[in-house]
Order: C-alpha cells, then structure tokens, then sequence
C-alpha cells in the first residue's frame, strides 16, 4: 500500500447534475471522478438541519484530489454547483491515508 498525501471529496448532488460538478471541480484541477446512484434512509431532521432532503434519490461524486487542490475544488463546487444551484450539492472531504490499485496523476 502506498501512503498518500490526498483527500476524497465526497458530493452529494441531485440526479443529473454530475456533468456540472464535474465542470466546477475540473476547473479546479480534479483530473476525474466516480458517479454512485444512491437513495438516503432515516433522514428526515436532515432537511431541516441542511437546507436539503438526503431521504430522496440523490448521486455522489467521489473525487480523489491532492491535498493541496481540496479546498479549491470544493469551492468551485459549491460555486457553480452548490446549494443555490438547481444541483442543489453538498460537499465534504475525508482524508486519504493508504491507497491500493489507485494509479494518482503525478504533476
């Protein structure tokens, strides 16, 4: 396993709207990302804390980017795609610590 000095920007998004946050992160400097269909359960207080209903039918981007581009990208996203966008997305990030059959874009 390699170590890596990289995040996983996690963005929820309403269906049909990846084309556009995959737009806003490329400007940014995402190289690609990974589209799950997904369906959120037991949620129900969530769209009066986040403005958003994650018990519908939602899809998520997943984006492995380095460390340094994390906030960047995150800002494009919810520039051109965030909640006062009819994406109406949500984005968070999680640390990368460990990769295995990952080939990552080296400048």
């Amino acid at each position: 396993m390699k170590n890596t000095n990289h995040q996983l920007i996690i963005v929820i998004t309403e269906p049909g709207y990846t084309n556009m946050v995959m737009d806003a992160a490329r400007s940014a400097g995402a190289y690609g990302g990974t589209v799950i269909h997904a369906k959120g359960t037991g949620m129900e207080m969530a769209e009066k804390f986040m403005g958003v209903s994650l018990a519908s039918e939602k899809e998520l981007v997943l984006i492995v980017a380095k460390s340094e581009q994390k906030n960047g990208i995150m800002q494009a996203v919810m520039r051109d795609a965030g909640l006062n966008t009819k994406a109406k997305s949500i984005a968070f990030s999680l640390p990368v610590t460990d990769t295995a059959g990952l080939r990552l874009v080296e400048d």
